[in-house]
């Protein structure tokens, strides 16, 4: 699986026994063919057959190994999946900045382009640009060619995972991005709402400590939130180790809930959403107005900005809104973590703490104790849960239940 094939379109991992299989390798890590029958459900014989042709791709290899899922007597021979045998492009469209770059099969970024466009640029301009970065950034990198690229896009996807339905932040609807990205690198493209493409990022492939040890790239059935905020606040809910598509549009817009029905007027036509009140532009300009220097000052460092004034209506607002947020994904979806991303992940501990125990108070109590809050784990969840969509699409298929 190291390109696409003559027409253009990625080669992806034949039959569902293969991917189960790999996915299985993925989460589990090394594990004998015996141990993989019992889990799937099927013969030893059906692993064998679906084995060979992974081995001999070079995406599984052997390792003999005491103790891997060992029966009695001799030792068992464990199977390893081999990510490394695997790119894929993975593509981060935000408002006015793309994000390209290249990882392999368990979505570990490399060789990131970055690129600024206007918001008002016509969606067809924008994905040109975002070809060439990708283009860029495939020709600085010595790995295998990648066999799929994936796109974190703005706002609302299609459940073709081919159509950007709508981004209010940037004017767009119906945008047939998936056709105008393969036209342009002759690559396969699988798209994704970008904060559910993150969060099914973190889901599978972030590091980050939990009691005992750290865990990573193992999904929890109780489910995981991704919060991001920048200039937009997005949600992206994972459950059961697969996106959660919400509503008949599949987007959980938790930017767009009403809280303040005389506040401002949102991009989506509404007044006083979430959004409104916690974004990076409403943050910058509550600071400006409170005398703040905002100057040379990165989207991404607000939250420090925020902390400073603690005390100041500015801090106190913030807070209060986004816990009152947090509350609602909290007591309506009941994921066991709920993982704050883009803006948060550099922001001070002490407002990390402020804005976690604010949403405690906030949540119903039976949930309050089942939901850890944290920061997100992988420093480019864009580009990386843009990767984790074409790799759910090409080779590990659906979760195994």
């Amino acid at each position: 699986m190291s390109g696409p094939d003559a027409d253009g379109q990625a080669r992806t991992i034949p039959g569902r026994h293969a991917r189960a299989v790999l996915r299985l390798l993925r989460d589990d890590g090394p594990t004998s063919r015996i141990a993989l029958a019992e889990r799937l459900g099927v013969s030893p014989t059906t692993i064998t057959h679906t084995v060979g042709p992974l081995l001999a791709d070079g995406l599984v290899e052997e390792l003999t190994t005491p103790g891997a899922h060992e029966r009695r007597g001799r030792p068992a021979v464990a199977l390893r999946a081999v990510p490394e045998a695997l790119t894929v492009g993975g593509i981060h469209l935000g408002v006015g900045m793309i994000r390209a770059g290249l990882t392999d099969g368990l979505a570990r970024v490399r060789g990131v382009r970055v690129a600024q466009f206007d918001p008002r640029m016509p969606a067809a301009e924008v994905l040109a640009l975002a070809a060439a970065e990708l283009r860029g950034a495939m020709a600085a990198d010595a790995g295998p060619a990648p066999s799929a690229i994936g796109v974190a896009a703005p706002g609302a996807v299609d459940e073709t995972g081919r159509v950007n339905t709508l981004a209010v932040n940037l004017g767009w609807r119906e945008v047939a991005l998936a056709d105008a990205l393969e036209a342009e690198l002759g690559i396969a493209v699988h798209a994704e709402h970008n904060v559910r493409a993150m969060a099914l990022a973190e889901a599978h492939y972030a590091a980050h400590p939990v009691p005992g040890g750290t865990r990573a790239g193992r999904h929890d059935p109780g489910g995981l939130a991704y919060v991001y905020l920048r200039r937009r606040l997005g949600l992206g809910l994972v459950m059961r180790g697969a996106a959660a598509r919400g509503g008949a549009h599949g987007v959980s817009e938790l930017g767009h809930i009403q809280v303040d029905p005389s506040g401002r007027r949102c991009p989506c036509g509404n007044r006083g959403c979430l959004e409104t009140v916690t974004s990076t532009v409403h943050l910058r300009a509550r600071l400006e107005a409170a005398g703040v220097d905002m100057r040379d000052v990165d989207d991404l460092d607000i939250l420090t900005h925020v902390d400073a004034v603690r005390g100041t209506a500015v801090h106190e607002d913030f807070v209060r809104r986004m816990a009152q947020g947090l509350s609602i994904v909290a007591n309506l979806t009941g994921p066991h973590e709920i993982v704050l991303g883009g803006a948060f992940t550099v922001a001070p501990d002490r407002l990390f703490d402020d804005l976690a125990e604010a949403t405690a108070r906030a949540t119903f109590p039976l949930v309050r104790p089942s939901v850890v809050i944290r920061r997100a784990g992988l420093a480019e969840g864009g580009v990386a849960g843009a990767a984790a969509v074409a790799l759910d699409a090409t080779v590990y298929g659906p979760p195994v239940l």
